[in-house]
């Protein structure tokens, strides 16, 4: 029969892997919240990009603003 072999660990030693795991997770929680961030940061500068875009396309239309919303909230205008 094999011998099974317990590996033995020191209380100090995993309270020095404990702190380094915290110490992973408070910097993979600060990367996170840099995404988020940035991700939130394009969103809406697409979204301002866009408010731009249809302000734009309601300006140069020829269509009065009655037309305009009538259409956007698709009721069908006479």
């Amino acid at each position: 029969m094999a011998k099974k072999y317990k590996t033995r660990v020191s209380a100090d030693k995993l309270d020095a892997k404990i702190e380094q795991q915290k110490e992973a997770l408070e910097k993979a929680k600060a990367r996170y919240e840099a995404e988020k961030d940035a991700l939130a940061e394009l969103i809406k500068m697409r979204n301002e990009l866009r408010k731009e875009e249809l302000m734009n396309a309601v300006i140069n239309s020829d269509k009065s603003y009655e037309e305009i919303l009538a259409f956007v909230r698709g009721e069908v205008v006479e």
